[in-house]
């Protein structure tokens, strides 16, 4: 069963939703030019991933032969150890995000919410 805390915009009512653990739509889709980072208006993660992919682009049209590969291969350790962080880190980034961003927590005193907050170290 997915554990899920609610944020709640006061100015506009809006709901959102984030699951407490691992993100799956982050660690496997962050890479394809940082899409999700852009939806859950995480733009700064989101421009970094466009960025690498820039840089990647760049190392496999630029580069020829041996250094071609080995610098297309250090650039996908890259967006592998990326996407693991975010796999890990990604729900909390999201919730802070919201928080800062006018959202509340929906319950506040829910068993939930205090699990939420507990791991992602927002008591």
């Amino acid at each position: 069963m997915a554990t899920i805390v609610t944020f709640k915009n006061e100015k506009t009512g809006e709901l959102k939703t984030v699951k407490v653990g691992w993100s799956w739509i982050l660690f496997l889709f962050s890479g394809f030019f940082g899409l999700p980072l852009f939806l859950r208006k995480l733009y700064p993660l989101g421009f970094l991933f466009v960025i690498l992919w820039i840089v990647n682009f760049g190392c496999a049209f630029v580069l020829t032969g041996d250094d071609g590969v080995i610098a297309t291969s250090i650039m996908q350790l890259i967006f592998l150890g990326l996407a693991i962080w975010l796999g890990i880190k990604g729900n909390e980034i999201t919730a802070k995000n919201y928080l800062e961003n006018g959202y509340v927590w929906n319950e506040t005193n829910d068993d939930v919410v205090q699990l939420a907050k507990g791991k992602w170290g927002l008591q």
